[in-house]
């Protein structure tokens, strides 16, 4: 592979982004790193020592398809598609709409460009931000130190998980109960999780953060780690 001389943010707009860029401004680095948005790619020059960070998403499968397929004729060195630890659930249910949509994309990467994947956990500066149970996380600590000097196992491996199990206490013996409650209607509910909408709605007036994809996504994964 060429050596890389610039780092290409494509979504300069993504909240991870903006966070990381915060922080990388206080890490030493020797690349270019270059933020644009999904519609500079056409007028962009890129180059055989550039490697592509996809973070821009869309909701809609076909306008990541656009997207690309725009950079499919970048001839850069390397393409990372930011993927998700959410994508996990596709494997019980695809009634979630970010998991399916981002899994859709992140096999479209893979398909057009060769990308190789890198999926995040819940991103956080601090645990406090992270909801209640145990979390499928990423620190942006080890997201940056990844970001300055990406590192995978072995040249065939594409895909990296990029995340631990992180847990932050219950606020109060009430939430406890409440997630022990919800997790019996997911068990029950199985394949069609999404019947718990109207709990998930409740939830968040509450200001309680781990319903829906985002349960079943730390449940999985703290039986896929442990």
């Amino acid at each position: 592979m060429p050596e890389i001389h610039r780092d290409i943010i494509i979504g300069r707009n993504a909240k991870v982004w903006q966070v990381m860029e915060r922080h990388l401004r206080k890490a030493a680095h020797s690349r270019e790193i270059i933020a644009i948005s999904h519609s500079d790619i056409a007028k962009f020059a890129f180059n055989k020592n550039d490697r592509i960070w996809v973070f821009a998403y869309s909701r809609k499968t076909e306008e990541n398809e656009e997207l690309l397929n725009c950079l499919a004729n970048s001839a850069t060195a390397e393409v990372i598609y930011i993927s998700s630890a959410s994508t996990i659930v596709n494997r019980q249910t695809r009634c979630y709409e970010y998991p399916r949509v981002k899994q859709q994309a992140e096999e479209s990467a893979v398909r057009l460009l060769n990308a190789r994947i890198l999926s995040l956990g819940l991103v956080f500066d601090n645990t406090d931000e992270l909801p209640a149970g145990k979390n499928a996380a990423t620190s942006y600590t080890e997201l940056v130190t990844f970001f300055l000097k990406p590192h995978w196992p072995d040249h065939n491996n594409a895909h990296i998980n990029l995340f631990t199990i992180v847990e932050k206490p219950f606020q109060s013996t009430l939430e406890k109960w409440l997630y022990r409650i919800y997790g019996l209607m997911m068990r029950i509910s199985y394949k069609w999780p999404c019947m718990l909408r109207p709990f998930d709605f409740a939830l968040r007036a509450l200001n309680i953060r781990w319903y829906g994809y985002v349960y079943l996504s730390n449940k999985l994964w703290c039986m896929t780690i442990s």
